[in-house]
């Protein structure tokens, strides 16, 4: 929790920084978010068990351009923590050496998270402010989830979607809002495990490999992934926000054995408008 309070903190500070409220219309938006990630997921390529996994702090970065009529959004995040079998969590293991003494060694995963998603929205209906508004458009997003040690070896699941989205914004009160966005991929790239469970090749290095042998093109029918997105901001002044995001996906892939896994997210944010 002292990663949250510094950001209030920073944000409150550098409101007391800014000049008073004018009605000046501002198009761009930077943003900082920190919060946690969990994955939970069942991958039978890789293991009969199935894993956990928790990043803090999860950081993410955004960019927003927008008019009356459309918004371009970029958001980078990412955090670093530990996967474990959901039942068994970090293993110690014991090996006789021989000689009448004892080796041990710990198991337990580093897991990586990664996301970069870019996104343009156009408003349905009239542009006079009103308390609900709808956004649809399209959006293209990059996922890396990554573990050293899954079933002993090294587990990887890459995305690269196209999907469709909606969403909605309803300011119940002159300062206060809340958003509900709403995506499913209808096309993609995903990277995982072959058949074999580890690439070799003569002529590229492992991981060129393990994209080249692992990745495949697949659409709606194949691949599951879903995002929802909930979120509450409240405006501090006409320059800055600051609230809160909760972030759930699912993906599924059924090829070479079938992955399920699910992620979720919950970050406070803070945003300049300039």
């Amino acid at each position: 929790m002292h990663t949250f309070h510094k950001l209030f903190f920073i944000l409150s500070f550098t409101t007391s920084l800014v000049s008073p409220a004018s009605a000046q219309t501002y198009r761009n938006t930077i943003g900082l978010s920190l919060g946690t990630f969990r994955l939970r997921m069942l991958d039978q390529q890789a293991s009969v068990l199935e894993y956990t996994g928790r990043a803090l702090p999860l950081v993410g970065l955004t960019y927003r351009h927008q008019s009356e009529r459309a918004r371009f959004n970029l958001r980078l995040s990412g955090g670093v923590g530990e996967m474990n079998p959901t039942r068994f969590g970090a293993r110690t293991y014991t090996t006789p050496t021989g000689d009448g003494n004892e080796f041990s060694y710990q198991i337990s995963s580093t897991m990586y998270a990664f996301n970069l998603e870019a996104d343009y929205l156009r408003r349905i209906g009239p542009v006079e402010p009103t308390k609900l508004s709808t956004w649809v458009g399209g959006s293209l997003r990059e996922s890396v989830w990554y573990a050293d040690e899954v079933g002993n070896f090294p587990w990887l699941v890459n995305t690269a979607t196209l999907s469709p989205v909606v969403q909605t914004d309803y300011a119940f009160q002159p300062n206060h809002s809340l958003s509900l966005r709403l995506d499913m991929a209808v096309l993609g790239l995903i990277t995982r495990a072959i058949w074999a469970g580890y690439p070799k090749s003569t002529d590229d290095s492992n991981v060129a490999a393990y994209f080249k042998q692992g990745t495949r093109p697949t659409a709606v029918g194949k691949l599951g992934h879903v995002n929802v997105q909930f979120g509450y901001s409240y405006r501090l002044s006409p320059r800055m926000s600051v609230g809160a995001t909760y972030r759930a996906r699912y993906v599924s892939y059924p090829v070479p054995r079938p992955v399920r896994a699910v992620s979720s997210s919950v970050s406070l944010e803070g945003e300049v408008n300039f």
